[in-house]
């Protein structure tokens, strides 16, 4: 007995639920663009600091430095190391660390080495520290007493 024609399941020769080849390439083609672009863009969006962005960095740290002396009554050590880039700071009788300095450069002909907070804030020596941040340089000029510093630009 013979199976009737309309009980044999014919086999597709292609499936039409599935992608093609070409369609395949031209979605991988935009899901890999779109990657591309979405990383490339983060770099821009990563804020790039300027000299400004540094300067206030650094003196905010000072700041920082000089408010924690008169909080904790301890004097507060900042030695400035152009050989390391870095400050060495010692709070009281604490064990030092430090601080690097990265991206500022610290240059050798600043004068001044160290200065330290008492607890009051005040500071008992005076001079310039000299830096440079992509060939940019500027000064910080401490004064006498108070702990008070300007910054200059150079051009």
């Amino acid at each position: 007995m013979e199976t009737p024609s309309y009980y044999v399941a014919e086999k597709p020769l292609f499936h039409k639920e599935g992608f093609t080849l070409i369609e395949f390439l031209l979605v991988l083609t935009i899901i890999s663009l779109t990657l591309f672009l979405t990383v490339t863009n983060q770099q821009s969006l990563i804020p790039t600091f300027d000299l400004e962005t540094q300067v206030a960095k650094l003196t905010s740290e000072i700041d920082y430095y000089q408010s924690l002396a008169i909080k904790h009554k301890q004097p507060v050590l900042l030695v400035f190391r152009p050989y390391h880039n870095d400050i060495k700071i010692q709070i009281g009788n604490e064990k030092p660390f430090y601080d690097s300095l990265s991206p500022l450069i610290l240059l050798n002909s600043s004068n001044l080495d160290y200065i330290q907070f008492n607890t009051h804030g005040h500071i008992t020596k005076f001079g310039t520290l000299k830096f440079l941040y992509h060939q940019q340089k500027f000064k910080l000029i401490f004064h006498i007493e108070q702990g008070r510093y300007r910054v200059s630009l150079e051009n």
